[in-house]
């Protein structure tokens, strides 16, 4: 019982991480269109490289973070199961 537990638990963190990489690339997606439509707008070259950099960061650092997440997850559900 204890095991179904911890996948459970393991399969809830996972559900977790993904709900917050889908929301975090709703919000990078809701920037690009952002600077998508006020790029004729601003017409500053600067502002609009400044502006996809953010993006990128934005991105990756949500990519880095449910590759982090999964593995966190992971490691904690078999540690879980190898103390049982």
């Amino acid at each position: 019982m204890r095991k179904v537990k911890i996948l459970g638990e393991f399969v809830g963190h996972l559900a977790v991480g993904a709900a917050m990489f889908a929301a975090l690339l709703l919000f990078g997606g809701f920037i690009s269109m952002l600077v998508h439509w006020v790029e004729p707008v601003v017409g500053d070259a600067q502002f609009i490289f400044l502006m996809k950099v953010v993006e990128k960061i934005i991105l990756y650092a949500d990519v880095g973070f449910v590759v982090w997440w999964a593995i966190y997850s992971t490691y904690k559900a078999i540690k879980e199961m190898a103390d049982e």
